[in-house]
């Protein structure tokens, strides 16, 4: 009677795996079949416009004039589909002298949002004239005077700019430029209370970088970069020149362990 029971009990249970074994084909074979048909559907609206991207909305922006903005986002997006591949069109954005970085959000079934970053001056370099510059040292086409920035000028021994590898392209500081770049923003985030004081970055002959005072046009030497213990050197030295009516001409930080203080440049 046992062995029977057995039996029974293994058939019973072999069926079981069967009947799962089936419904589970079953269920695969119907999400496969929902898919084909979702994705025919989508393929058929498409090809009827459905999809088809006609509203573009631009976020705002500073710098860049908004009809000119709106004016290239809709040549460059409106009439395609909203699920295609827009990733050229929005390099072609992107790689204008202004922005910095551009994302896109859908919104189904036929809008598209834009949303830009601009790219924001830090310095004014000295070319002749003065023209702005972002963190990443890219010449930015803008008018200093309509803007009035208040921004610390860097001057490169020698000519700054690097032709564009790409007609319209971008243009980008020469190394010394960058370098000076570079000190303006490590001095922005060391001392930021004290950024505004500061006229002018510069390199002296050794390639290292000069400060000049805003009020008394004191030239201070820090060195290949702007580090933290210079900046304090800076602070109390300057609070020292404070109670003094003989002011030096130059002060050099960039030795280890000593500032060296001249009266004058021949000095």
């Amino acid at each position: 009677m046992v062995r029977g029971n057995r039996k029974k009990n293994s058939r019973k249970s072999s069926f079981s795996r069967r009947g799962r074994s089936r419904r589970s084909a079953v269920k695969v074979l119907v999400l496969l079949l929902a898919t084909v048909c979702s994705a025919y559907a989508a393929i058929k609206l498409d090809i009827d416009g459905y999809f088809t991207i006609r509203q573009v909305t631009v976020d705002k922006t500073r710098f860049i004039e908004r009809s000119a903005l709106d004016s290239l986002c809709l040549s460059l997006f409106s009439g395609k589909s909203i699920l295609s591949d827009l990733g050229p069109a929005k390099k072609a954005l992107q790689d204008q002298p202004l922005i910095k970085q551009v994302r896109l959000l859908r919104k189904f079934p036929d809008c598209l949002q834009v949303q830009v970053e601009e790219r924001k001056p830090v310095a004014l370099v000295n070319l002749g004239e003065l023209v702005p510059v972002d963190e990443e040292s890219c010449v930015l086409p803008l008018d200093v005077t309509r803007y009035g920035f208040e921004l610390p000028i860097i001057t490169p021994r020698a000519a700054g700019v690097l032709p564009s590898a790409e007609e319209g392209g971008r243009r980008q500081l020469n190394k010394e430029g960058r370098q000076l770049v570079q000190a303006v923003i490590a001095f922005g985030k060391l001392a930021p209370d004290m950024l505004p004081g500061v006229s002018e970055f510069t390199l002296n002959e050794e390639g290292k970088v000069v400060l000049v005072t805003l009020d008394d046009g004191l030239r201070v030497v820090l060195g290949k970069w702007v580090e933290a213990k210079n900046i304090d050197y800076l602070r109390w030295m300057l609070g020292e020149l404070k109670s003094r009516e003989d002011k030096p001409a130059l002060v050099d930080l960039s030795f280890e362990g000593q500032i060296v203080v001249k009266t004058s440049f021949g000095g």
